[in-house]
């Protein structure tokens, strides 16, 4: 199983999307012919009609089948009202192979910090025992993290209720957590979960030397691994493998 996971592209008419390095980095999704790709949010960047029209136009370039949360900057300016005329449900349960994937809305609006709630809480109870019944990878994703992030600054971000969510997470052994959020990518293991931060693919604020990127992230049998493509470069590095049994675990600073 292989799935792209892209974050915070902040599709506008201004001057924070990169559009040409959008265009490089779609052929780069494509070309790994992921089974699915995951958008943990901020596909605009103020959360308005234009924005939200270039974002649709831009996301068809992408092939095959795709998951989309909203970010903080999705749900500005009344852009919650947009986010499910343009792109569905902000907080659903989809499966895609072996992986039964809760995405939620961790975003609210008008507010850079993110909350999910105890009904957001009872989706990730859902995914994950309806997932174990069906015998189903159970899988997270959201925009804001619920660790820090290393290399992105102050710790302000992180939600509300990070606590219970990782509570709620770590008690079931949920395998893999999908974040974006910070523009900076990151993997690591924490007891049996992998959380799993993707950089930005195309804004141009980006962070010292992280630059554009995508993570791919390769799940066969017990083994995981999750790598960080480099769009200018367009040269991957691996940040995480994890294999459960038997028991081998490795992680990598990639910048």
């Amino acid at each position: 199983m292989k799935i792209a996971h892209i974050s915070d592209i902040h599709c506008t008419k201004g001057q924070d999307f990169n559009e040409r390095i959008f265009d490089k980095a779609a052929k780069l999704v494509n070309a790994q012919e992921p089974d699915f790709v995951f958008v943990s949010g901020d596909l605009t960047t103020e959360g308005l009609i234009s924005d939200y029209d270039i974002a649709r136009e831009k996301l068809k370039s992408i092939e095959g089948d795709i998951a989309i949360v909203p970010g903080n900057h999705d749900e500005r300016n009344l852009g919650y009202r947009l986010f499910p005329e343009y792109f569905g449900k902000m907080d659903f349960i989809k499966d895609f192979g072996d992986i039964r994937l809760a995405g939620l809305a961790s975003s609210e609006p008008d507010k850079d910090d993110g909350r999910l709630g105890t009904g957001r809480h009872q989706i990730i109870r859902d995914a994950i025992s309806s997932a174990k019944q069906d015998g189903k990878i159970a899988m997270v994703g959201f925009h804001h993290h619920i660790i820090p992030i290393p290399n992105s600054g102050r710790e302000k971000n992180i939600v509300e209720d990070a606590g219970e969510t990782l509570d709620i997470i770590l008690r079931s052994r949920m395998p893999i957590v999908l974040m974006g959020h910070r523009h900076v990518p990151y993997a690591v293991k924490v007891n049996d979960t992998m959380m799993i931060s993707a950089g930005t693919l195309s804004c141009n604020r980006t962070r010292a030397h992280f630059g554009n990127t995508f993570n791919i992230i390769e799940i066969e049998g017990n083994l995981v691994e999750v790598s960080v493509m480099n769009v200018r470069t367009e040269k991957a590095c691996k940040m995480l493998s994890y294999c459960k049994k038997p028991y081998k675990y490795e992680n990598k600073y990639c910048e």
